[in-house]
């Protein structure tokens, strides 16, 4: 470097200019890099060729300002820190990219948002989650999902749901169920239906019921009771009663018998 004085006076110098220097040259490749003005910090060591630098490029619609570190940058802001970017901005950390905000982290998107995680992702809410889609929510998993509630899980459809399985289904419920449906209840089950009850089976049926089966019907009990408060009806083509003991039948005024035009009619004094 040059150095000048002041009025020549030897207790005001200034650097008044730069010569070259072949062991330390300088950053900018002149003339072709004219439009740049650089400032560097070669680091301590004869051997050593990191540098820090600050470099200035001043071409029309190309301005850049660009900012190397050869080590550790840090900031240190003691108050608010304000950034604007009126176009893009491209961040890539070779490493691990720690994040960490004592208060309210606010984020607002007005377009899209697309996170892809090549690994694990992990989230860990310490207290409540609320999450808000306007329109639909589509969620893809690859292998297996699984949902853990400590405790109650809640769930409200406004409309309709549907539910496919692939294969089967297991459900296992600890205590109680109730189920209430408001409208009609359809269940088509194109295979074998198998139920057992360990204790009682009770069926409370307010008006009509109707079983139309096309083959066999096969009912086994020790003890077998019907009771009709008005009328009861058999009808089949081919009856058979096969009593292995006694046959008891009961009727409060007569009981009528009849093969074709015969007619068999007991009544409490004849027969």
């Amino acid at each position: 470097m040059i150095i000048s004085f002041l009025d020549d006076d030897i207790d005001k110098p200034y650097v008044s200019g730069s010569l070259y220097n072949g062991t330390n040259p300088s950053l900018v490749n002149l003339p072709f890099n004219d439009h740049q003005t650089s400032l560097s910090s070669k680091t301590i060591g004869v051997n050593e060729e990191g540098y820090n630098e600050l470099t200035l490029s001043n071409i029309k619609d190309k301005e850049q300002i660009y900012l190397k570190a050869q080590k550790d940058y840090d900031e240190l802001v003691q108050h608010n820190f304000t950034q604007r970017i009126l176009n893009d901005k491209d961040s890539i950390v070779d490493g691990i990219y720690n994040e960490r905000i004592k208060k309210i982290h606010t984020q607002t998107i007005d377009l899209a948002k697309n996170v892809n995680v090549g690994g694990e992702y992990l989230t860990n809410v310490g207290l409540s989650k609320d999450t808000i889609v306007g329109l639909s929510n589509t969620l893809n998993v690859g292998v297996d999902n699984k949902v853990r509630v400590a405790k109650n899980s809640h769930e409200y459809v406004g409309e309709n749901k549907d539910i496919e399985i692939g294969a089967n289904q297991n459900t296992i419920i600890h205590k109680d169920e109730t189920r209430n449906v408001k409208g009609e209840n359809k269940l088509l089950i194109e295979k074998s239906l198998t139920q057992t009850i360990e204790k009682e089976f009770f069926l409370n049926v307010h008006q009509n019921l109707s079983a139309h089966i096309q083959d066999n019907t096969s009912l086994k009990s020790n003890s077998m009771q019907t009771k009709v408060e008005e009328q009861y009806s058999l009808e089949s083509d081919n009856s058979t009663f096969d009593f292995q003991t006694d046959c008891e039948v009961k009727a409060g005024n007569q009981i009528l018998h009849q093969v074709g035009d015969t007619q068999i009619v007991t009544k409490g004094d004849c027969v």
